[in-house]
């Protein structure tokens, strides 16, 4: 199968990590979630190049991640806020610090909490659920070829994925065999 660069991929987990795949682009999330608003403040708190945080953020505003406001009403100063696409990310951002705090730091050394602010409860660890509410493990987990699975560029990997289903085997996009047709494993 033939390598395509993540950004001409059809694979939604390429395409977005194209898009987020550098440290500075979730740190700049997380600065925004935490009130961050202003140029100086995001170069300030992240130490990051003044050049590399300008060519950050215009990328984020030109994905619709970010889109740029008056800070006050009536001014002319423009801060940097989340528009909904952004504000989709808050589960992963939620998830990767869950994360790190659960992996890579002690109980005494985890620096922030997320908490509801209604009632200053911490929030509960992230996890898969299905419709219902009910956790998801890995080996209950499966996946469903979509309506994009016979485009061309994905089509030979989403086949590879089928191939190596350890359930019943679904039928193959179209533009791999020619046909639909349902492949068992020997």
């Amino acid at each position: 199968m033939p390598r395509l660069k993540p950004n001409i991929s059809m694979c939604s987990a390429a395409r977005s990590l194209e898009l987020l795949g550098d440290r500075w682009t979730l740190l700049l999330i997380r600065e925004v979630v935490f009130g961050t608003r202003r140029f100086d403040d995001f170069a300030a708190h992240l130490g990051i190049a003044r050049n590399v945080l300008s060519v950050k953020l215009t990328s984020l505003v030109q994905a619709g991640i970010l889109v740029q406001r008056p800070l006050k009403q009536d001014a002319k100063r423009l801060g940097y806020h989340l528009t909904d696409m952004g504000q989709a990310l808050l589960p992963v951002l939620v998830a990767l610090v869950q994360w790190g705090d659960r992996w890579l730091q002690t109980p005494d050394s985890v620096p922030v909490r997320f908490i509801e602010r209604a009632t200053g409860e911490e929030l509960a660890p992230i996890r898969l659920r299905n419709a219902a509410g009910k956790e998801v493990s890995l080996r209950e987990l499966d996946w469903a070829p979509g309506p994009g699975a016979d485009h061309p560029s994905i089509a030979p990997l989403v086949a590879a994925y089928e191939g190596q289903r350890r359930v019943v085997l679904r039928p193959l996009p179209q533009a791999v065999t020619g046909a639909s047709t349902t492949v068992q494993k020997p």
